[in-house]
């Protein structure tokens, strides 16, 4: 027998009204509450009516489109994100198709291609850039989609975004809490449209504290764990090494730490270390890492809720949401060593 919205209701502890507003995207419901909603609707393996409704004459399928780089699909962060997608998208009566661009085939023709012969109703894209040729082709092309990240400057497109500026100068302040006054940066791909808002966020949070800005602190790197390690060896080459380091990923955390403890140093006695992400194993490395945790699955739950709001232009006014990381202290951000 099929689940109704009343027994969503009462498995989720909320009223009928509150699980309507989660799965319509409309109301205002707090992101614990839209997760238990969301965790109901799984359990009973609910189906709203209206679904199937709108899906007459589409596809029924979101589209998803990654790069083709070497271990891309087996990233943490990236599946908890997909899989808030494709709860999501169940849930508002999508499938999910998941594309990777070849290494000679350009991912906004194969955006494009895929909008064109109908396989997608709308897109979601990743790993946005500053000046993302893809969101500027699907804006222009008036395709629906949603970025998971900042669009472009002067596009229009709707996104879901974790606020990494403030995440960034979070992360900074507590470390000036425990006395840090050399604070380095490893910086992810200034490419990426993630990297600015971390730079600007870890240099307020220095001119807040009085200190200057010293770029020698700031090391752009790679997106895998070697280039962090990379990173971290070159700020600990630096005439005046920093005391404590935010690195822009736990990937990149975890190179740093490697570093550290290759040049024999303590990580959270010697070194402080800072990551984002908090990854399953950020807990479990030694020492546990501090980090900032970003709400991945409820980012990719929104996304696709926002996409289908999109297809069918419903609740327009709302274009950007914006999603909080919460920092986490553990044992890898200690007090600044004495000189």
């Amino acid at each position: 027998m099929q689940a109704t919205i009343k027994q969503v209701a009462q498995r989720a502890g909320v009223s009928v009204a509150t699980v309507s507003y989660v799965l319509n995207g409309t109301g205002v419901v707090t992101d614990e509450t839209r997760q238990r909603v969301l965790d109901a609707v799984a359990e009973l393996n609910y189906q709203p009516q209206h679904a199937a409704r709108s899906m007459r004459g589409r596809s029924r399928t979101l589209g998803v489109t990654l790069s083709a780089l070497p271990g891309r699909l087996a990233e943490p962060a990236l599946t908890e994100v997909l899989a808030g997608v494709a709860d999501a998208a169940a849930l508002r009566g999508y499938f999910l198709l998941l594309a990777t661009a070849g290494a000679d085939q350009d991912e906004t023709e194969l955006c494009l291609s895929l909008a064109r012969t109908r396989r997608v109703d709308g897109l979601v894209l990743f790993d946005m850039l500053v000046d993302d040729p893809r969101a500027q082709a699907l804006a222009g092309a008036g395709i629906p989609h949603v970025c998971a990240g900042p669009p472009p400057a002067g596009i229009d497109s709707p996104s879901v975004a974790i606020d990494m500026h403030t995440a960034a100068v979070d992360a900074v302040r507590h470390l000036l809490g425990l006395g840090h006054r050399r604070i380095g940066l490893i910086q992810p791909p200034s490419e990426l449209a993630v990297s600015e808002p971390i730079v600007e966020g870890y240099r307020q949070a220095l001119t807040e504290a009085g200190l200057p800005f010293d770029p020698t602190l700031v090391v752009e790197s790679g997106r895998a764990e070697e280039d962090g390690y990379q990173a971290m060896t070159e700020l600990l080459a630096s005439p005046k090494p920093p005391t404590a380091v935010l690195a822009g990923s736990d990937e990149l955390a975890f190179g740093a730490m490697h570093a550290l403890n290759d040049a024999g140093l303590i990580v959270g006695r010697d070194v402080s270390l800072v990551g984002f992400d908090d990854l399953p194993q950020a807990a479990h490395v030694n020492p546990p890492l501090t980090t900032l945790r970003q709400p991945r699955r409820v980012q990719g739950q929104q996304l696709a809720m926002l996409l289908d709001d999109v297809i069918l232009k419903r609740n327009t006014s709302l274009r950007t949401v914006t999603l909080s990381a919460r920092l986490i202290v553990r044992r890898s951000s200690g007090p600044a060593p004495v000189s």
